[in-house]
């Protein structure tokens, strides 16, 4: 059942984001599933004094399993329409609750049959052997599920696997209970039946998609679409597109990634070094060091593969100088503890559902100050609206930012204050307001571009609400903006 939890969280990811709502829904659904199925062992094993209940519960739990792949197939699309919070419930309720039913049933009927063995002489050793069996068996499933399955195969695959085990232990069962093979037959064929309709039903591929890949942290999808003499090469992490280039030429494509360039609206213009906190697409950092050859350009990304795809499909190993890190930011930011930056961009957030909530406290922008030189700036990209009910993120983040930072601008990529977009925030030990605000730029340039859309100091709702490490909402805050 561990293998099946694990794994199912990257089944619901794509569609209902990698958030803690999506692990919530997921674990609380097995819970309760486990709990029944608790009750249910226990009530047939006193019914049905015969080993092939165990039998039949396996076999049940195995051809429930082989379909949960198709399923997921069919109704997560759909069922993604109702919701951060209703959504996973419904689609955890529909794909595992009968098959956790089942498998927490085993145990207690377990315990029944054998302290049957035992005369029933040993109650307490039987459901003490039991309960020690089933609880390293979620500690394999465990570490066999994150440290090595996730890695290594396709979740459709895992899923496969686990059932075709569940079935082998339904077929040892039965013949303990020494049933015939004409009994079995049965139980075979419907285990094939529904291996066979799972495998057909395969998710049909997006327009354009040229590569796909299930890592430990995300499903990872590059797509191609031409416009023109424009050839755009975008990067999905799970359910949002994280970055993009053109493939012909590697220039930006997305209006937010422009932004890094706010930093260049110092004196001098010129960046020395440079760090990203999330890799995206690699768009930004490569333009960076296109831009200015002898800077340092490091990147600071969690999941080793999305370095890979930037290496086979967004031009990586054509910048010898930006330096891409697998890790944690961090402890990036800790095992570095002496080197600083001219610019740090954080973009480690995935979209508009999920931020990872030790990258948005007071305590980790202290990282960043201690990280930048004198003069350097932080630049920040995160999704919200900047005024309206849905800004409660945006005020969060730039109360927080302000507590370390004295100086912090806020500049808006959508048309509408009020709508989801892309915020980003500039901080900095310096007074910036005035390379903003008090400073002629040439019409069309990208520097009226990205000064036309700053926001005034006052438009954004104030709050005195500061995130830290050991209170951070961000997950409750995300949540009530999407219901909005």
């Amino acid at each position: 059942m561990m293998v099946i939890e694990i794994c199912a969280y990257r089944l619901l990811a794509p569609f209902f984001g990698n958030s803690v709502y999506t692990w919530t829904a997921l674990i609380g659904v097995i819970l309760i599933a486990f709990s029944a199925g608790g009750y249910l062992g226990g009530y047939l094993s006193d019914r049905k004094m015969a080993l092939d209940l165990l039998g039949w519960l396996l076999a049940g739990s195995a051809v429930l399993t082989f379909f949960i792949p198709a399923f997921h197939t069919v109704f997560a699309a759909s069922l993604s329409a109702h919701g951060l919070i209703a959504g996973p419930v419904m689609i955890s309720l529909l794909l595992f609750a009968i098959p956790g039913i089942l498998l927490g049933a085993v145990s207690p009927a377990a315990v029944r049959f054998y302290s049957l063995t035992l005369k029933d002489t040993h109650v307490g050793a039987a459901a003490g052997t039991i309960s020690m069996l089933g609880s390293l068996g979620s500690f394999v499933g465990t570490f066999l599920s994150g440290f090595f399955l996730l890695s290594t195969f396709g979740v459709r695959s895992i899923f496969f696997g686990t059932a075709t085990i569940l079935l082998l232990l339904a077929i040892a069962a039965f013949l303990l209970a020494k049933n015939s093979f004409k009994q079995q037959a049965p139980v075979i064929m419907s285990g094939i039946f529904a291996f066979s309709m799972s495998w057909m039903t395969t998710p049909k591929p997006k327009p354009g998609v040229i590569f796909e890949h299930e890592s430990f942290y995300h499903h990872i999808e590059v797509s191609e679409q031409t416009e023109g003499k424009v050839k755009r090469r975008v990067l999905q992490l799970d359910s949002t597109m994280e970055g993009g280039m053109d493939a012909n030429t590697g220039d930006l494509i997305l209006p937010y990634q422009e932004y890094w360039k706010l930093a260049l609206l110092r004196e001098p213009a010129k960046v020395s070094s440079a760090l990203f906190i999330g890799a995206g697409a690699f768009g930004m950092p490569e333009n960076v060091s296109r831009d200015f050859p002898d800077a340092g350009v490091d990147v600071v990304e969690i999941d080793p593969q999305v370095i890979e795809v930037g290496r086979k499909f967004f031009k990586l190993d054509e910048f010898p100088r930006v330096n891409a890190h697998a890790g944690d930011a961090r402890r990036f930011l800790l095992q570095n503890g002496g080197k600083k930056w001219d610019l740090i961009f954080g973009d480690a957030y995935n979209g508009i559902r999920q931020i990872p909530p030790h990258l948005a406290t007071r305590e980790f922008y202290q990282q960043i100050a201690d990280h930048l030189e004198p003069q350097g700036v932080f630049i920040m990209n995160l999704i919200a609206a900047v005024t309206g009910p849905k800004s409660e993120l945006t005020s969060g983040m730039l109360a927080t930012v302000r507590k370390v930072f004295p100086h912090v601008e806020v500049f808006s990529v959508g048309y509408r204050r009020d709508e989801t977009q892309n915020v980003i925030l500039m901080a900095s030990r310096e007074d910036l307001k005035p390379l903003i605000v008090d400073r002629y730029v040439t019409p069309g340039s990208w520097q009226e571009r990205l000064i036309r859309t700053h926001i005034p100091a006052g438009t954004v709702p104030r709050s005195e609400y500061v995130f830290t490490d050991y209170h951070n909402p961000v997950d409750a805050i995300i949540a009530r903006g999407l219901l909005e």
